[in-house]
Formats: C-alpha cells, sequence, structure tokens
C-alpha cells in the first residue's frame, strides 16, 4: 500500500495520526505519530500542509510500529490527499468530539475575495 496517514482512536478523546509506510519488508510500518487534536485533525482533513512526511528514519520505537496498536481506523490519507478509507461512524463520532460540541467547524470558509 502506499504510504499514508492514518486517523486511528482508542476512545472518544485518545485519537493520534499516523504516517504508515513501508520499511524493510513491512508496508504498513508507522514511520511517524502525531497526537490528535483540533488543530491537527482540521489541518489533516482539509489541506495536510503542516503533516511532516519527509522520512528521514523511523521515529517510533519498535512498541509502537503496528497501526493496529494505536486503536481503530477512522481514516486515511494517502500523503497526496487522497481519501483511501473511512469508517463512517467513527468519522462522525470523532468530527462531533473533536469539533462540533464545541461550535467549532472542521472546514472553515476560505473566505473568497469578492470582485
Amino acid at each position: 500500500m502506499t504510504a499514508r496517514i492514518e486517523w486511528r482512536t482508542k476512545s472518544a478523546g485518545a485519537d493520534a495520526l499516523l504516517f504508515v509506510g513501508d520499511y524493510g519488508e513491512a508496508s504498513d510500518t508507522v514511520l511517524k505519530t502525531w497526537d490528535a487534536d483540533a488543530t491537527r485533525l482540521a489541518d489533516f482533513l482539509n489541506d495536510m500542509d503542516d503533516m511532516d512526511t519527509v522520512f528521514t528514519g523511523l521515529e517510533t520505537d519498535v512498541d509502537h510500529r503496528d497501526p493496529e496498536a494505536s486503536g481503530k481506523l477512522v481514516l486515511v490519507r494517502s500523503t497526496e490527499g487522497d481519501v483511501l478509507y473511512v469508517d463512517p461512524e467513527l468519522y462522525w463520532d470523532g468530527i462531533y468530539y473533536w469539533f462540533r460540541k464545541h461550535g467549532v467547524d472542521p472546514h472553515p470558509p476560505l473566505g473568497h475575495k469578492k470582485n
């Protein structure tokens, strides 16, 4: 499978974003992790500008290289931004927890200029 970023959850608020890719013979090694928060998730959901996916070496210890250890899979995007997988129930639960219950939209308006 292609290099990707996965949103995973263990429970409400116990979420993580994982950069997963090839390492040696394994095609699903966690190369880098980020703790999830509303700002990081909004970036992941919208444009992934702040998701550093430059691979310079493993940043995870051996006990955290299996993506399954980080919980249930919510959403997967390729490093180019294509959505590869989404679990609708977990996705909307996460959107509620991180954004809606705080009155925040995970997809803020772009603020287009009028001519």
